[in-house]
């Protein structure tokens, strides 16, 4: 008599956890907000970019990881978020397609094919800020606290995205979100 009890519990909880956090997972599994504070620290995302891009220079990598965390706390952006689309956009600084290391550009903003390179920003740090502006066009409507240089903040309808897996079709094609959701999940693992 107990066992049915307890698998009814168990079921209910869990049907519960559903309706709470929605059908896509629960946290830390998906639905991370592009606002707010991240999670992963300055050796995790080291870790991460080590395992996967051997070669970088560390001194390089870790001030890159000092402007994400300082970019992204500075204006509110989730610094996961930011980190990990920058692995997926430049398949972990290696830059092996069409973005090349001397543009600072690390989300791909306004890259196209055939070999156009629409921005490219003059240090690592610019680059950075970019990117995170950008992030922040889609999370909320809020000012900026530095000056824009992402020249396509203007374009973005300002607080339409506020979760990485509605980036589908809004950054790049219709399974983009998922992807950056694996690279954060593979992050917070390290």
């Amino acid at each position: 008599m107990k066992k049915p009890l307890v698998l009814s519990i168990f079921f209910v909880a869990i049907i519960w956890a559903y309706v709470q956090w929605g059908l896509d997972g629960i946290p830390g599994q998906g639905m991370y907000s592009l606002l707010g504070k991240g999670s992963a620290t300055k050796q995790m995302m080291f870790k991460y970019i080590r395992q996967y891009n051997t070669i970088i220079d560390s001194v390089r990598l870790k001030y890159i990881i000092e402007c994400y965390l300082w970019e992204s706390d500075f204006e509110g952006v989730n610094s996961d978020v930011a980190f990990a689309q920058m692995c997926h956009e430049t398949n972990f600084l290696k830059f092996d397609g069409n973005i090349r290391s001397h543009q600072n550009n690390f989300n791909g903003l306004g890259t196209m094919v055939y070999d156009v390179y629409w921005a490219c920003f003059l240090t690592i740090k610019q680059g950075v800020r970019a990117h995170v502006q950008h992030l922040k066009a889609y999370g909320t409507k809020k000012p900026l606290q530095n000056p824009c240089i992402d020249p396509r903040f203007d374009i973005v309808k300002r607080g339409s995205v506020q979760e990485v897996c509605n980036l589908n079709n809004q950054w790049a094609g219709p399974a983009y979100g998922k992807c950056i959701e694996k690279k954060i999940d593979m992050l917070l693992s390290m």
